[in-house]
């Protein structure tokens, strides 16, 4: 009898314990960042549908990769409708212009509080906004010293996360050149909304190397896709990710990139999601 009694109470404990593990809470915090991009319709101002009703607040940055409306700046109307779905003057919300934000420059930065390229940190992460409608698709005079100036900068990040519209990595590298027209929005050709002959793989991409090479993960966004893909991720050799992601308004299967981020660990890791699930 004494055994059952003995018996029946270490297996109440066990069942108490396991329970107790099973509620408390872990202490492991990860924050979330979400990539967004190509969200025009053919007409100002409305954005893909799906993409109006989400709601963005649940994550910590919002990094939008460009071509957000039709013409974004080219009325007040449109790009307040914008500001109201993405708060583009959160210093949460990251913004790579596109060709299709590219009308007013003027009511871009006074809609964002911030200039055409920037950077910024955050939990031990390096974040740069580049412009890539600035001289075709180059990194050259002004933004080119501002980049190297914050490359020269970085020491203590664990990443360095580039944002930027057009897929100017694809250019002049021998593995994702031939596949441009089956990857971005843009052909690679000589006006303004394409991807042009370019620098970065000369002159960027040697300085992240670089960086990768200190130590730093390093990862590029670009947000010009979506009529024939809606995400693309490559590993060079160098260990570098270009990765992008946008949509298609109106479409099935359309995706955004989300990245979570466990603060203590500096893990960043990503998975392209199909927006309705967001």
């Amino acid at each position: 009898m004494n055994k059952t009694i003995l018996y029946l109470a270490v297996l109440l404990t066990l069942v108490s314990c396991t329970n107790k593990n099973e509620e408390e809470p872990s202490n492991v915090q990860v924050n979330s960042y979400l990539h967004l991009s190509h969200t025009r319709t053919k007409s100002n101002p409305k954005l893909d549908r799906v993409v109006e009703q989400l709601n963005f607040e649940k994550y910590d940055m919002l990094w939008l990769g460009g071509d957000l409306a039709q013409l974004t700046s080219e009325d007040d109307a449109t790009i307040n409708h914008v500001d109201s779905i993405f708060n583009l003057s959160s210093r949460n919300t990251l913004w790579s212009i596109g060709n299709h934000d590219y009308t007013d420059l003027e009511r871009v930065r006074n809609s964002t509080k911030k200039p055409l390229y920037y950077s910024t940190h955050k939990n031990g992460i390096t974040l740069v906004v580049l412009d890539t409608q600035d001289s075709l698709s180059n990194i050259i005079g002004a933004q080119r010293d501002f980049l190297f100036r914050v490359l020269d900068t970085i020491q203590e990040s664990s990443h360095l996360v580039v944002l930027h519209h057009k897929l100017i990595w694809m250019y002049n590298q021998i593995d994702l050149e031939p596949i441009i027209s089956d990857v971005s929005n843009i052909k690679l050709a000589d006006c303004f909304f394409c991807i042009n002959p370019n620098n970065f793989n000369s002159e960027i991409y040697p300085r992240l190397v670089e960086i990768k090479e200190s130590g730093v993960e390093v990862i590029c966004i670009g947000g010009d896709i979506g009529f024939q893909t809606r995400e693309f991720e490559y590993k060079t050799d160098e260990g570098i990710y270009f990765l992008a992601s946008g949509i298609y308004a109106g479409k099935e299967g359309n995706k955004a990139l989300l990245f979570s981020h466990e603060l203590e660990t500096r893990k960043l890791s990503w998975e392209f999601i199909a927006i309705r699930d967001l």
